[in-house]
């Protein structure tokens, strides 16, 4: 069973994703007090550490396998264009401390996501640096952006997934199955991914109309972050500032911070955690994968 430290855990999605497949979270990092009682609630026998800047490689247990984490992704996001400071950023520099907890302990493997803004800040010169250090570790590092709506959820959700591997280059492996590469039949329209077959998961729910960020009398398609109204049963991507958007039955309209009978506050807090929070699905089908490549005994090394 492969052990697993959980860095920025937020409310577990990580967590959840790679322990469906069989792997144990046994250490968890998380500095916002909300997620922190989530965690609490969920993995109440875990070590669970506060802020990252604290945290010393000898408090991480000797024998876990797989670290994973997203780093916080305000200071990369497209949201904030114009004031993207990459990894320069205080929130987003948090992966220099990740890094460095990594140089020490140098775990078999290591999953990282964020946003796909990663990819191209500083004009993807900070994407080159994140790559290059986990190399110079001695990782084989290996990308791809996943999309949640092709992986059983209703919204549409893309993100960048980076797998590193310790000593072997299997890491690709663990991200691109056969088939990947396969050309779709005309522009714009791609097949589902495995996970989404194997599955038979619906990812659209028909009956759903979306109108997000109070944007009503505008077109679908305004404004870089979906501020706008669709009804093609997915759900744009949730953010931190949720209670704004309203889910619209045929004949009903609810609006989300209505539906949960609970305070204000404690509603914000959830919503800006769910907000952050990755596709577990998507986790799911990556662990499945590392189980499967530790359970291989043809492991190409470095």
């Amino acid at each position: 069973m492969l052990k697993v430290a959980s860095f920025f855990a937020g409310i577990g999605g990580f967590d959840i994703g790679l322990e469906r497949v069989g792997m144990k979270v046994v250490f968890q990092c998380e500095v916002n007090n909300f997620c922190q009682q989530v965690l609490k609630q969920h993995w109440p026998n875990n070590i669970l550490h506060g802020d990252i800047k604290t945290l010393e490689s000898r408090l991480i247990p000797d024998d876990v396998d797989l670290w994973c984490g997203g780093f916080p992704c305000q200071d990369l996001s497209l949201a904030n264009q114009g004031k993207r400071k990459g990894l320069e950023g205080e929130r987003s520099g948090l992966f220099s401390k990740y890094a460095e907890l990594i140089a020490q302990r140098k775990p078999r493997w290591v999953i990282i996501e964020n946003v796909p803004g990663l990819l191209n800040s500083n004009e993807g010169k900070d994407f080159q640096f994140l790559v290059q250090t986990l190399d110079e570790l001695g990782y084989g590092v290996s990308w791809r952006v996943f999309d949640a709506k092709y992986f059983g959820t209703p919204q549409r959700r893309r993100r960048v997934f980076i797998v590193a591997s310790f000593g072997t280059i299997c890491s690709a492996d663990v991200l691109f199955e056969d088939g990947s590469f396969d050309v779709a039949p005309r522009a714009g329209i791609g097949k589902k991914d495995i996970f989404a077959r194997e599955t038979g998961k619906s990812y659209q729910d028909p009956n759903l109309y979306i109108i997000q960020h109070a944007a009503v009398g505008r077109k679908p398609e305004a404004g870089p972050q979906s501020k706008g109204y669709r009804h093609d049963g997915e759900a744009f991507t949730l953010d931190s500032r949720g209670s704004a958007d309203v889910i619209c039955q045929t004949t009903n309209a609810i609006r989300v911070r209505d539906t949960t009978r609970v305070s204000k506050r404690l509603d914000s807090n959830r919503y800006r955690a769910i907000g952050n929070a990755v596709c577990v699905n998507i986790v799911e089908w990556i662990g499945k994968r590392i189980v499967e490549m530790e359970n291989s005994t043809n492991v190409p090394s470095i």
